[in-house]
C-alpha cells in the first residue's frame, strides 16, 4: 500500500513539474511537422467553431454569462504560434516586428479600447494561419490577441508570444 502511494506521488510531481516545464520553456519545439500540423488543424477547427456561435457574434454579453469562454490558443497551439512567431522574427526582415505598449489589460470576453489597437504585422500575417472574419489577430505589448471585430471582444490571447 504504501509503494503504490509513493508511486502515485512521484507520478503526480513528475506530471507536475512536466506541465510547469511546458508553461515556463516558449522556447520548446513542437515534435514533428505532422503534430505541429495537427495541431494547427486542431486551431483552425476552435476558430470555425468560434465563428459559427451565433449567440456569441450577436449577443455577446448572453454567452459570457451562459456559457464558458472559448479556449482557441490551447497550450499546444500557443507553443506552435511561439515557434512559428519567432521563425519569423528571425528572418532579416522580420527584426523591426515589435510590440505596441498599452495601458490595458486583455481579459478574454471583453471589449479592448480600439484606440490601442493598430495593424497586425504584414511579415507574422504571412506565416499565421488565416482567419476567417470576423476574427483578426493583434499584436499588444509582446500578446498576441485573437480579436471577435464584429463583437468587439477578446477572443483569447497568448501571453509572451513575442519573445526578446
Amino acid at each position: 500500500m504504501l509503494e503504490t502511494t509513493a508511486g502515485t506521488v512521484m507520478r503526480k510531481a513528475i506530471a507536475i513539474g512536466m506541465l510547469g516545464l511546458a508553461l515556463v520553456a516558449n522556447r520548446a519545439a513542437a515534435q514533428t511537422a505532422g503534430e505541429q500540423a495537427q495541431i494547427l488543424r486542431d486551431f483552425q477547427r476552435s476558430v470555425v467553431d468560434y465563428t459559427q456561435r451565433d449567440t456569441c457574434l450577436l449577443f455577446p454579453e448572453a454567452s459570457t454569462a451562459a456559457a464558458p469562454a472559448p479556449k482557441v490558443f490551447t497550450l499546444p497551439v500557443a507553443m506552435v504560434f511561439r515557434q512559428v512567431i519567432a521563425r519569423a522574427l528571425a528572418t532579416p526582415d522580420g527584426a523591426a516586428i515589435g510590440g505596441i505598449a498599452t495601458t490595458h489589460r486583455a481579459v478574454v470576453m471583453s471589449p479592448f479600447p480600439a484606440s490601442e489597437l493598430y495593424d497586425f504585422p504584414r511579415r507574422l500575417g504571412e506565416v499565421l494561419p488565416l482567419l476567417p472574419a470576423p476574427l483578426e489577430y493583434r499584436i499588444i505589448g509582446q500578446h498576441l490577441l485573437l480579436l471577435d471585430m464584429e463583437a468587439d471582444l477578446v477572443v483569447d490571447y497568448i501571453l509572451n508570444a513575442i519573445t526578446t
